[in-house]
């Protein structure tokens, strides 16, 4: 939302719409991609942020079009429904993941740490060679 004002579901149709073609794009992309021989499978996510990115970025043709409709869209609205389908994943699971015990819980923390230490790096370097700080 911008300054309190909902966004309507008329105003994010545009924002979904360009998502699940871009996710309809990195499949077909990943299709293509391994015909090629001896290439190695790799995950749809990867090429889907490879093309995002592309699309976001100042050389492509899209960007605008696609920066102002996506960002109406709060990233916490799309990421509700797929943190509460891992969960009831995990729970399926749980009997398994109980069995991990402590180990689990160590490379999840130490993940999550090396995760955000290594974006938050990634952000510094990114900024200060941009000038942005």
């Amino acid at each position: 939302t911008k300054a309190g004002k909902p966004v309507t579901p008329g105003e994010a149709a545009p924002a979904l719409v360009v998502m699940v073609c871009l996710v309809i794009l990195a499949m077909f992309v990943q299709s293509l991609v391994e015909r090629i021989p001896k290439w190695p499978k790799l995950p749809t996510a990867l090429y889907l942020t490879l093309i995002n990115t592309y699309m976001g970025c100042d050389i492509s043709p899209f960007q605008d079009w696609i920066v102002t409709n996506i960002s109406k869209v709060e990233l916490m609205a799309l990421c509700t429904p797929i943190l509460a389908y891992a969960g009831i994943a995990i729970g399926k699971d749980l009997d398994e993941f109980k069995k991990q015990g402590v180990k689990i819980v160590i490379v999840s923390i130490l993940t999550f740490i090396g995760t955000f230490v290594g974006s938050a790096v990634i952000a510094e370097v990114v900024l200060q060679a941009t000038g942005g700080i």
